[in-house]
Order: C-alpha cells, then structure tokens, then sequence
C-alpha cells in the first residue's frame, strides 16, 4: 500500500495539462493561432471559425507552460459563454519568462498528441495594431 501513493503521486506528475484543440483544426480555428509583437509588447492571437457546422465554436482560453525552457502555449478545455463564431481574440503575454523565451525562439503550440508544433511569430495586422493601441484586452 505505501509504494501505491507514491506510483500515483508519479502518475499524476507525468500526465500534465492536456492540449484539447491542434494548432491548424479548421474546425476551431479561421486564422491559427499566431504570436505578433507590437513595439515591444507580444500577444497571441487568433480568429475563430465561422461556421455554421460543426463542433459549438465557444470561448477557448489559452494556457501556457514552461517545460525544460521551452514555453508552451495549448487550450485545455472549452467554455459554454455563448458562440464566438468569426471573433478575434488577442491576449498580451506579459510574464518576463514567457517574453524571454519567445526573444529565444523557445515557444510551440501543444498539439492534442502532445506534439509540439512551431508557432508563428507575426507582425500584426492593422486590425490588430488598431486593437492594441485602443487598449482592448481580450475578445473582440
């Protein structure tokens, strides 16, 4: 019984947050996710589907890990706040770490298969830059 707790205790440590949506599923996904800078400020962001079929196109909330100085950025779960067809999300990155580690080129997208897939860094587009500089946080 006692080398149970600890065989769970590892188990439980190895799983680690699950990724729920692929970098390119058109399902989920217009634009994919993309990291851009502005100045010296980076977001990601990312334009969700506009579809009439398909899976409920409800609010997905990026996460993000450091894992063996590589950031990783992934959607563990969807939210039921309504349909966010064709909306445009944008997220500031604002942890040092995080800022760091994408000046290194150390960041991915974590695919459901715990693949990790090269996440594009982007100049913003002038609907993002408009955005930005009226100061708005999240979704769009």
């Amino acid at each position: 019984m006692r080398s149970f707790l600890p065989f769970c205790l590892l188990v439980l440590a190895a799983c680690g947050p699950m990724a729920f949506v692929d970098l390119h599923d058109v399902n989920r996904f217009l634009e994919s996710p993309t990291i851009i800078k502005s100045g010296d400020r980076y977001f990601i962001r990312f334009r969700y589907a506009d579809k009439e079929e398909g899976p409920p196109l409800t609010f997905m909330a990026i996460r993000t890990r450091i894992q063996k100085d590589t950031l990783l950025f992934y959607i563990p779960a969807m939210a039921s706040d309504g349909s966010m067809a064709g909306r445009l999300q944008i997220e500031e990155i604002t942890e040092s770490r995080q800022i760091t580690l994408i000046d290194q080129g150390k960041f991915f997208w974590k695919e459901v298969n715990n693949a990790r897939a090269p996440l594009p860094l982007q100049p913003p587009t002038e609907e993002d830059l408009a955005l930005i500089e009226a100061g708005v946080q999240e979704v769009y």
